[in-house]
């Protein structure tokens, strides 16, 4: 009878572990997700800007891009900002989100796209 409790213990055990193992695959790969989402904000922003003559999206189309992105993203903020320098002109969008880790903590994360507009 006592081999057949710790065979259970050390069953129980092993499967603790696999239960363990599972909830951080899922939670990386929910940040998988939404570091994807970002990307394919950002790659959006960059194509919009090149539909619209290389030129500075108007605020509505600003606004809904990043209604966009916080319907697929809550805790994301976008900004964009234009420079020209000798010439040519970049595109810098850059998005910035909470994302949970190990401990379950919230780290802030950021993805900088810088694209040529000219």
């Amino acid at each position: 009878m006592i081999e057949v409790l710790v065979a259970l213990l050390i069953l129980l055990i092993g499967l603790l572990g696999v239960v363990g193992m599972q909830y951080l695959s899922l939670k990386q790969v929910n940040n998988t997700q939404l570091r994807s989402q970002v990307a394919i904000h950002a790659q959006t922003m960059v194509e919009r800007i090149r539909a619209n003559g290389n030129a500075a999206l108007s605020n509505d189309e600003f606004d809904a891009w990043k209604a966009e992105l916080i319907q697929d993203v809550p805790t994301a903020n976008g900004k964009v900002e234009f420079a020209v320098n000798g010439g040519v002109g970049t595109a810098a969008i850059t998005i910035t989100w909470d994302e949970r880790q190990l401990s379950n903590d919230a780290e802030q994360q950021s993805m900088t796209v810088t694209a040529r507009v000219d």
